[in-house]
């Protein structure tokens, strides 16, 4: 057999025990082999519990290093700038996206009776007629008479109507030459 110096224990003396290289026998019984691991056990415990105690002027010592140590701030910078850039980057995604999420308004009434009267070339004096003849007939917008002909037609026949029939006849005549000149319309 091989002589081996045994040295203090340690974990890499347990390992070796757990291997069975110090105590190879001729007989490898299950017993032996349970007997083996639990020194090795044993062995690495004490080992790892005696050198993890401090003394008591090790730990005075090492207090009095830290509290004697000055705090060296250039480290956390970039730690601290980054964090700030964060915030920054964060508050201004929050802004884009509630600036987003809130559209204006697309909707007016004002602005598409203006636009209609461009493209159907109405003057100011052919919408005011308009907005009388919608009044008379309780009717909220005044594009509704331009846009449905048979409510035109019942507020013109109406006896009481106080419009300028001439005004409201050149309406009409465009209205029935727009509806003309459109390919795959019927009259």
């Amino acid at each position: 057999m091989e002589s081996r110096s045994i040295d203090i224990p340690s974990r890499t003396f347990a390992a070796s025990l757990l291997r069975g290289e110090y105590f190879r026998l001729a007989s490898h019984s299950k017993r032996i082999r349970t007997t083996t691991a639990v020194i090795a056990c044993l062995v690495c415990g004490i080992a790892a519990t005696a050198g993890a105690m401090p003394t008591q002027e090790e730990v005075f010592q090492s207090t009095k290093q830290n509290m004697d140590s000055t705090v060296d701030i250039s480290k956390a910078v970039p730690y601290l700038l980054a964090g700030i850039s964060l915030a920054i980057m964060w508050g201004l995604y929050n802004h884009h996206r509630k600036r987003r999420t809130t559209p204006g308004k697309l909707n007016s009434p004002g602005r598409l009776s203006r636009e209609v009267c461009r493209r159907i070339s109405l003057r100011p004096v052919e919408m005011k007629q308009l907005k009388l003849l919608a009044d008379e007939q309780e009717i909220e917008y005044p594009l509704t008479l331009i846009l449905c002909p048979s409510l035109l037609g019942k507020a013109i026949r109406t006896p009481g109507a106080q419009v300028d029939r001439a005004v409201v006849k050149e309406i009409v005549q465009r209205l029935k030459q727009s509806l003309e000149a459109r390919p795959g319309t019927q009259e």
